[in-house]
């Protein structure tokens, strides 16, 4: 049975869904209440496939214990990295990508599939980023798929999983991978129907 590998951009997904997605379905509400919701966005990554790994990158400061204790029973493999003095994240895209050949050294050979959470595409010219390295991971022999916002993920990025694997838009999971502290909850009923093509595996569940 196919393995799933997930690697995961936490700020990317989240600042794109606060800042920008979050105006479209929710205008009215206070966008420092926005809040991702872990659990559905894991679910959807893996839906109920075996799990090969999994990796999240997020950064400190401000510490947040109580949210990275939370992805941490998930069963996910975590890495916080320091902002820089000019409040930006340092070495996220790098942290995953070498955690991702490294899964793909470890299971060459296998029928496995890469989810990837982020809409960033950048430095496929430079050969370097996301777009490149799933290009080199599906090459590899491994299945691959993105899972982000439809408005923040690069075409280019999006083209490619569209064309060689699978693109999941978080708008139309919007409801259930969001909630808004102390006025809306998450809707737990995630309908993987919508996803336009499903694995072998997803169809006989």
């Amino acid at each position: 049975m196919c393995k799933v590998h997930i690697f995961w951009d936490n700020s990317n997904i989240h600042i794109v869904g606060r800042n920008h997605v979050m105006k479209k379905f929710e205008p009215e509400e206070d966008q420092k209440l926005f809040r991702s919701y872990f659990k559905n966005l894991f679910l959807l990554a893996h839906r109920n496939r075996p799990i090969g790994s999994a990796y999240v990158v997020g950064s400190i400061p401000p510490p947040n214990s109580n949210l990275w204790d939370h992805v941490r029973r998930l069963g996910v493999t975590l890495e916080l990295l320091e902002r820089s003095a000019s409040n930006k994240e340092v070495g996220v895209d790098q942290t995953l990508q070498v955690s991702m050949f490294r899964e793909a050294a470890k299971n060459n050979g296998h029928d496995h599939t890469f989810v990837v959470l982020t809409g960033d595409g950048a430095g496929k010219k430079l050969g370097q980023g996301f777009l490149n390295d799933l290009e080199l991971i599906k090459n590899m022999g491994f299945n691959v798929e993105v899972i982000s916002w439809e408005h923040g993920t690069h075409k280019d990025l999006k083209g490619f999983a569209e064309d060689n694997g699978l693109f999941i838009p978080l708008e139309d999971f919007y409801y259930n991978v969001t909630f808004i502290k102390g006025k809306r909850r998450a809707d737990e009923s995630l309908d993987f129907s919508k996803i336009t093509k499903l694995t072998v595996d997803e169809q006989n569940q």
